[in-house]
């Protein structure tokens, strides 16, 4: 619940201890299996490292799959 933040109206997700072929599927799991826009984000100061940012247009679905598992202390990362 501590590997990401808020981006604007979005949200990134960092998965720097991934390698770009994990990245890559996760992803895909996001769009596929759960309807959410993501895209990459690439470092250029971290090397090969990236992070995964959701899209604003998902968030209101992001926030409905994922608000029942966020425990209060960290809520304001997907809140409006």
């Amino acid at each position: 619940m501590g590997n990401g933040s808020r981006q604007n109206k979005g949200l990134h997700l960092n998965v720097y201890a991934f390698t770009l072929e994990d990245v890559k599927l996760l992803i895909r799991v996001l769009d596929t299996k759960f309807g959410l826009k993501c895209s990459i984000h690439k470092h250029s100061s971290l090397d090969d490292k990236s992070h995964i940012d959701i899209w604003e247009i998902s968030m209101t679905k992001h926030r409905i799959l994922v608000s029942p598992y966020i425990i209060p202390f960290v809520q304001y990362k997907i809140q409006k």
